[in-house]
């Protein structure tokens, strides 16, 4: 039997197909299997019971797994609108300097440079009610005369976590929304205030439609960071006080390490990727129509 003659560049590229399978691939198989048993980690030969979907109709039908869902909606939400609007202005801001510009665009990229744990310990330290440089400077400021729990209370824990993703993921907008500016052309700008259109008008019906395929492609990318936020809120608050800032993947590492429950974990996962590709669906639709208008208009 012969086996047939690989290529050059088949043979070339052959280890790093063969790592890729080792380290996804064979994982992702694993993993997807696994989902199909009761698989708990203190239990190594449950791996070999097979139970259909029993796992998916058990996360379809947890209210702590929908509840994590609609949290983390509601951060993806907040988090990319307010990420949209500063990005935007600081863009513009950016766009409009005459001096420096280089200098300012460094600047802009600073928060990237720090990872999402740096972050979360960065912004634990800020909002804690003893010592953090928050609740110091209200005090000073005669603002407040009580510590103010912002990683205990309830209602506040989300909103802290919210300021640190908007913190450290604003340049993102900000960068691809100047590029937009940057590579945008200027004579129909110019032919809106010959016409008489207010800086407004101008904004809204000329330079925002440019941009918009730019602003899409950010939200697609946050979105999937967003959706599988873990580092920051593990940090920050570890899905609590009582589980009221638990999101996805934080209840999926919960489950799978603290409870041990691996195949339902799995489970659990398979579900929030689907729900991420429908999220990504949606952006690249907006993004596709973006540029039908501009290939229309322009």
């Amino acid at each position: 039997m012969k086996f047939p003659k690989l290529s050059a560049p088949t043979l070339l590229l052959l280890p790093a197909i063969i790592v890729l399978a080792a380290v996804i691939v064979l994982p992702l198989l694993f993993s997807l299997y696994s989902s199909f048993t009761p698989f708990r980690l203190t239990k190594p030969e449950s791996i070999w019971v097979f139970i259909g979907v029993r796992n998916y109709v058990s996360v379809l039908t947890n209210y702590e797994f929908w509840a994590a869902f609609g949290r983390t909606v509601l951060l993806l939400t907040i988090a990319l609108n307010a990420e949209m609007f500063l990005g935007l202005g600081l863009a513009m801001l950016v766009n409009k300097a005459t001096r420096g510009q280089r200098i300012l665009r460094t600047l802009m990229m600073f928060p990237m440079m720090f990872s999402p744990v740096l972050v979360g310990f960065q912004f634990k330290f800020l909002f804690n009610d003893n010592i953090g440089f928050v609740n110091n400077a209200l005090q000073s400021l005669g603002l407040t005369t009580n510590a103010i729990p912002w990683l205990i209370d309830g209602n506040l824990a989300l909103f802290s976590i919210i300021i640190a993703e908007v913190w450290s993921s604003t340049s993102v907008f900000a960068i691809l929304i100047l590029a937009g500016l940057l590579a945008m052309p200027q004579e129909p700008v110019e032919a809106a205030r010959v016409d008489g259109c207010t800086p407004w008008q101008t904004f809204r019906y000329v330079t925002w439609p440019y941009l918009m395929p730019f602003a899409f492609i950010a939200m697609t990318i946050r979105s999937l960071d967003v959706a599988r936020a873990y580092d920051i809120v593990k940090i920050m608050t570890d899905g609590g006080p009582a589980k009221r800032t638990e999101l996805l993947w934080t209840l999926v590492g919960r489950t799978a390490y603290s409870d041990a429950r691996m195949g339902l974990a799995n489970a659990m996962a398979y579900i929030s990727i689907l729900l991420s590709i429908l999220f990504t669906v949606y952006f690249f639709r907006k993004l596709a129509a973006a540029r039908q208008q501009i290939g229309a208009e322009w």
